[in-house]
């Protein structure tokens, strides 16, 4: 991997009006060595205004409580989004820079299919101003959406900002424990891949990413009139003659954590799978995520800063809250009123797989006998792939007694759920789905899955813990 150019830092004091600086484009202001702050103000044209006054150098905090990592992956379709999520964050609520909780954004946004730089900035409050320091730039061909750039951000949040906590939000497109790719083409992965024996090694190889990691980017059809959705990682890149997909599987995602965090806030699409919960479960204590899409404009980051960065510590129960009022009283009405939500509390998962294991074992045939139209989905489209985990049980044929220990299973690892009456549904299209039961989990179901999903789920720690796929 290519070794991202350091540019020590860069600081400017911005009005708060304007919500957060471009990097990139207008990268000047105040410099300084790695902790001490030597302040130098320029003048220079910008779309912005900074402050020319003399001021006193902030104080760097002398013991930090709460680190928050924003990891933006955004060179796709949601890059006006996530921008504006940025600047929405930076109009609530900041911790000064002396303050014992610092805010860190990672921010590759961009619409276009050329390469383009990455930065990780610091972001806090000085003398009612918000001040953007530029700690990393990276260049344009380190792709967001891969392990090693997650890994090196998070180390270098690790090694400069030792803490006693930390904290990942990850906004991007995601696909749930997917394998990259195929979410986009299923027809083409199973294909490849064929559906007996015969045909499983030659078409695995085929349906394999490309040496560089990359997947032909194909867009989804959706219905034009729904809201857009994020639907882990994407970077967007042309090359070859074509659209280019570069994601990361979420064993990867896993993988490219060099610490332990707190808790991991998915603000994306479809991550609210138990498998993603257990692949994750001793790399944090929290998750919260959503077993449905989200809709492109995401959580309420403008209530986000008191919540994640107050003087009492990570609100996650709060931001749920918060995001599940804002949509089920969207001022837009109709399909905007879409939302599930989830906090998870990973140190409590594993009663979930003992219960999971049981229930798989006593009923193998009445898995295979599901009819899926009849379980609560979370997808949109024909991407039957998430489906809820207690009433697949249900569905199953599941005693009274094995039941009852799953939902207490449930009830003990769930810290906060909610959802609205209905996803998606107000379009004519049928693409939409009611939502009569809510576990706050999704899952695989094998029945309506594939060959070649179910070999890519061999492999998910769930399954090893469960054995859902034999």
């Amino acid at each position: 991997m290519q070794k991202q150019k350091n540019l020590g830092a860069e600081y400017c004091l911005l009005g708060i009006k304007f919500g957060f600086l471009q990097p990139g484009t207008n990268i000047f202001g105040m410099r300084h060595s790695h902790i001490v702050h030597t302040f130098l103000l320029l003048t220079a044209l910008m779309t912005v205004s900074c402050v020319k006054d003399p001021l006193e150098t902030p104080r760097f905090p002398d013991t930090i409580d709460n680190v928050l990592i924003i990891y933006s992956a955004g060179q796709n379709s949601l890059a006006s989004y996530l921008k504006e999520d940025i600047r929405d964050f930076c109009k609530g609520y900041l911790p000064a820079g002396n303050d014992p909780n610092i805010l860190l954004s990672y921010q590759k946004i961009s619409s276009k299919y050329t390469p383009a730089p990455s930065y990780l900035i610091r972001y806090y409050s000085y003398m009612g101003r918000l001040a953007a320091d530029t700690l990393l730039r990276f260049p344009a061909d380190m792709k967001a959406s891969s392990a090693g750039t997650l890994n090196e951000v998070l180390a270098y949040a690790r090694d400069n900002f030792p803490s006693k906590g930390y904290g990942l939000l990850f906004s991007s497109h995601a696909t749930g424990w997917l394998p990259k790719g195929y979410y986009s083409d299923p027809d083409h992965y199973d294909d490849m891949y064929g559906s007996s024996t015969a045909h499983v090694t030659a078409g695995r190889t085929q349906a394999e990413p490309g040496i560089d990691g990359s997947v032909p980017y194909i867009q989804p059809e959706r219905d034009p009139s729904a809201p857009p959705v994020k639907s882990l990682g994407e970077d967007r890149i042309w090359g070859n003659g074509q659209a280019l997909s570069y994601q990361m599987e979420l064993s990867e995602f896993d993988d490219a954590i060099p610490m332990h965090l707190d808790y991991i806030f998915f603000d994306c699409c479809l991550m609210g799978g138990i498998e993603v919960a257990y692949e994750l479960r001793d790399k944090c204590n929290m998750i919260l995520f959503s077993p449905a899409e989200v809709i492109a404009e995401g959580f309420d980051y403008t209530k986000m800063g008191k919540r994640l960065l107050g003087k009492n510590g990570p609100d996650l129960k709060g931001v749920c809250s918060d995001y599940y009022e804002y949509y089920s009283t969207h001022p837009k009405g109709g399909q905007y009123r879409s939302a599930t939500v989830t906090l998870v509390d990973c140190m409590r998962l594993e009663p979930v797989a003992d219960a999971c294991r049981t229930i798989f074992n006593n009923c193998r045939q009445g898995l295979a006998d599901i009819v899926p139209d009849e379980v609560q989905q979370y997808y949109t489209g024909n991407c039957h792939w998430f489906y809820d985990l207690y009433d697949i049980a249900v569905k199953a044929g599941t005693d009274d007694t094995a039941l009852a220990e799953l939902q207490d299973a449930i009830d003990g690892c769930i810290i906060y759920k909610a959802h609205t009456d209905s996803f998606l549904l107000d379009n004519g299209y049928g693409s939409g789905f009611d939502i009569r039961t809510y576990s706050g989990f999704s899952m695989y179901l094998p029945c309506n899955g594939s060959p070649y999903l179910d070999d890519s789920y061999r492999r998910l720690e769930w399954n090893m813990a469960t054995g859902l796929i034999m």
